[in-house]
């Protein structure tokens, strides 16, 4: 399952997906290794869990998040791995 949103989308279209389908949607774009997968499914993740809260766990900023998502942007490895952190423990429930 491919999920993609545009960042001038609203949160509406991510209430349709379940916490668990965003959480491995965003683990098969890690696995299919494409960066603009990556960034989109990343925007699910913060409208779907919280910009708020993926800043507050990951220790980055909203803005540095929402900037990962920029079609023009080149996501540091560190930060996304940050990120893939935040995931993974909603993905088990830790």
């Amino acid at each position: 399952m491919k999920m993609k949103l545009k960042q001038t989308e609203n949160q509406e279209n991510t209430i349709k997906y379940s916490n668990d389908e965003v959480t491995k949607s965003f683990f098969k774009s890690w696995s299919d290794g494409d960066i603009d997968d990556i960034k989109s499914t990343l925007l699910i993740v913060l409208q779907r869990f919280g910009a708020s809260k993926v800043s507050f766990l990951t220790g980055l900023s909203k803005k540095t998040l929402y900037d990962m998502c920029d079609d023009n942007s080149n996501p540091p490895l560190a930060n996304l791995c940050k990120v893939m952190g935040f995931v993974k423990q909603q993905h088990t429930g830790i």
